[in-house]
């Protein structure tokens, strides 16, 4: 896997762009992230597809990477603008790269709670003295 071509491919995602989603994903890749996990690249497409229906320029941006022979681990921001509020979301992916150079599995890790809950000003409350309740 060429991770500056992944880098740039996912910098510069479109709806269009995902039609090439082929070139980096198997068929029955595997996806987990804190609302989703399932086996399929359509399905990878889908959640893209999903984030541009449902928000104005989205887009990632890679902070950095530790590259293994078969693995990448990728700190980014995604940033997004919902109701004319803007959001950066901080998170990692862990992504595992097949014989022929496409990922396989690809876990994002990311804190619902800090990165989008705590956003929503009446979850946010609850959110507070519940932290504040187990805080050492």
């Amino acid at each position: 896997m060429n991770y500056n071509e992944l880098k740039s491919w996912y910098e510069s995602l479109t709806p269009t762009s995902l039609d090439n989603i082929d070139q980096y994903y198997t068929e029955e890749a595997y996806f987990k992230d804190p609302f989703n996990e399932f086996s399929s690249r359509n399905k990878i497409k889908d959640i893209f597809l999903h984030m541009f229906e449902n928000s104005e320029n989205p887009y990632f941006k890679f902070i950095e990477v530790v590259e293994a022979k078969d693995s990448l681990f990728i700190t980014w921001d995604f940033f997004l603008t919902i109701k004319g509020s803007e959001y950066k979301i901080h998170g990692s992916s862990f992504l595992k790269i097949s014989d022929d150079k496409k990922i396989y599995y690809h876990r994002d890790y990311w804190d619902v709670g800090e990165e989008l809950l705590l956003k929503i000003p009446i979850i946010k409350t609850f959110y507070s003295a519940l932290r504040s309740k187990f805080k050492v």
